[in-house]
């Protein structure tokens, strides 16, 4: 079977089709799980500047080769040869395509994708948390080591999953996160999560002088109260777009002068960082398993769009393995 958005709105499930000829640096895996990634419901709901239409969204999979083997994927496709590429960047390669946006993903029995794009899965790590494998290697491409400082100050705008595990990475690699969330229903919701990690997470916080902020939420009003908590000379990671055209005020902008803030940008992962993701996610499944949601059969997953769209719930997962 296969899951294929038509249009806005239209996620229709069909009978599998006959794929396309593999290129030859492709392998066709059958897939075991893909989680639901929020931009997968954004995609339901308005489309994407990288989708084309119709298409099979997912891109958080996990699949097996003929042998049984399985794998983590790394969405991405690169040419290997312009100046990102050579620079190990590959998520800014200029010809970059992505399962699930460019060419069909993981909402299928059956997936195609380069051999370079597959992380092997160490023995023992549940292959539902190795969903989180791509959400998670985008934290460490935000973070890019250094930023994480022993006993540095992380502060989070969202409690959603990303927000999460953002504060579980900062945590495990010695720094002192805290997370801020406006919905106090999500906090309660996060609770087990937050204990078992041992991360603050509040409404808002009266501290400041942060080390680090980074905002896992679109709201233009965290991003400008982010750069009031830094302290001078922090580092701001712009991790989530804001909200279209929203307007902020210019005396937080101008915290990055007055403050000397290093602002930073970061889009996607690169294969290195969804290898980092794997290690971390078998080091740290058990702490993860409260943000799965639930585990659903395919056909469940027109009906959790508006759900995932909503913000309201962790992640849901998918699962062909039947």
């Amino acid at each position: 079977m296969r899951l294929l958005l038509t249009g806005p709105k239209q996620l229709e499930i069909q009978d599998s089709a006959p794929l396309a000829p593999l290129s030859e640096d492709e392998l066709r895996l059958c897939v075991r799980y893909c989680a639901v990634c929020r931009t997968d419901a954004k995609m339901w709901g308005a489309g994407h500047r990288d989708l084309t239409l119709p298409r099979v969204p997912g891109h958080e999979i996990v699949a097996a080769d003929p042998q049984g083997r399985l794998y983590a994927v790394w969405p991405g496709k690169s040419c290997g040869a312009c100046s990102q590429c050579l620079a190990s960047r590959e998520n800014r390669c200029e010809h970059l395509r992505i399962v699930g946006f460019h060419k069909d993903g993981g909402f299928a029995d059956q997936v195609d994708v380069p051999e370079s794009s597959l992380v092997p899965l160490p023995e023992g790590l549940d292959p539902a948390v190795a969903c989180f494998a791509e959400p998670v290697g985008c934290i460490f491409h935000a973070l890019n080591d250094h930023l994480i400082e022993k006993g540095g100050r992380f502060l989070i705008y969202g409690g959603g999953t990303m927000g999460l595990l953002a504060g579980l990475v900062a945590g495990a690699g010695g720094a002192e996160p805290r997370i801020v969330e406006k919905n106090a229903d999500k906090i309660k919701a996060a609770r087990a999560f937050l204990d078992a990690a041992q991360i603050p997470c509040t409404f808002d916080t009266e501290d400041s002088g942060f080390d680090t902020v980074l905002n896992a939420c679109p709201d233009p009003q965290a991003f400008g109260g982010g750069l009031a908590k830094l302290k001078k000379g922090g580092t701001f990671i712009f991790f989530s777009g804001l909200i279209s055209d929203a307007p902020m005020e210019s005396s937080r902008i101008n915290l990055i002068h007055y403050r000397e803030i290093t602002l930073t940008g970061s889009y996607g992962l690169a294969p290195a960082d969804i290898k980092k993701a794997i290690t971390f996610l078998a080091a740290q499944q058990e702490k993860i398993k409260p943000l799965i949601q639930a585990v659903v059969k395919p056909e469940k997953a027109p009906e959790l769009m508006p759900r995932v769209l909503s913000g309201k719930d962790f992640k849901y997962i998918l699962d062909f393995s039947a």
